[in-house]
């Protein structure tokens, strides 16, 4: 009898132990995440940062020495052609970001429409800083006149030049999309972020360079 009703016990006891529900494993693939563009690219950023870098020094150093003249020539800028060009350069970055969002989607079309409006944006800016140089110098402003004047063009002058780079990028990434059938591979991608990194570059020491030649008193 007592074994009965250890046996019963025992029996209960395994009953009321509740079945294990297995787990059911996310196959889920997580995307992975990464730095758009390539290595050698934000190696070229860095160092061009650091080149500009130095510039942007300089150029304080220069106006710490020469705070009359730099006050001076600070106040004969003609900032309405500086605010064109920033909102050129700024609706150009825009447009080249939602580009390449739209080649990671496969919307090839969008995205070449998008670069022409970019390209668009620095060609207008090329010769909107054309007009300003020809307006300054024809009121006796030239690198002789000034050591602001002097910095004013040698550095928008460079700049301009990544400008111009950067719209060869452009028509190289729009030649690029238009050989593409589907979907883009990933070097295809790669290179249209390169792109986009270089102009976003450009438009960042486009603003610093707004900054110290129009706005810093």
């Amino acid at each position: 009898m007592s074994h009965t009703s250890k046996g019963n016990q025992g029996t209960t006891e395994n009953t009321d132990i509740a079945p294990r529900t297995p787990r059911l494993q996310d196959d889920t693939v997580q995307p992975v995440r990464r730095i758009p563009g390539e290595l050698g690219m934000w190696v070229f950023v860095f160092t061009d940062l650091m080149m500009f870098s130095a510039y942007f020094g300089a150029f304080m150093y220069e106006r710490g020495n020469n705070l009359q003249e730099f006050s001076d020539g600070r106040s004969a800028m003609r900032t309405d052609f500086g605010l064109a060009n920033t909102f050129l350069l700024l609706t150009a970055s825009l447009l080249i970001a939602l580009a390449v969002s739209a080649v990671r989607d496969s919307a090839l079309g969008p995205a070449r429409g998008l670069l022409l409006g970019a390209g668009a944006c620095g060609v207008a800016f090329a010769v909107n800083k054309g007009f300003e140089w020809s307006a300054e110098a024809a009121v006796g402003h030239t690198p002789q006149s000034s050591i602001f004047f002097q910095m004013y063009y040698v550095l928008t002058g460079i700049h301009l030049l990544h400008v111009v780079i950067a719209m060869v990028v452009i028509v190289l990434m729009w030649r690029l999309l238009r050989c593409v059938e589907g979907e883009p591979g990933s070097q295809q991608l790669q290179f249209l972020e390169n792109g986009a990194t270089f102009w976003h570059l450009t438009d960042a020491l486009w603003i610093v360079l707004f900054t110290l030649f129009y706005l810093v008193r």
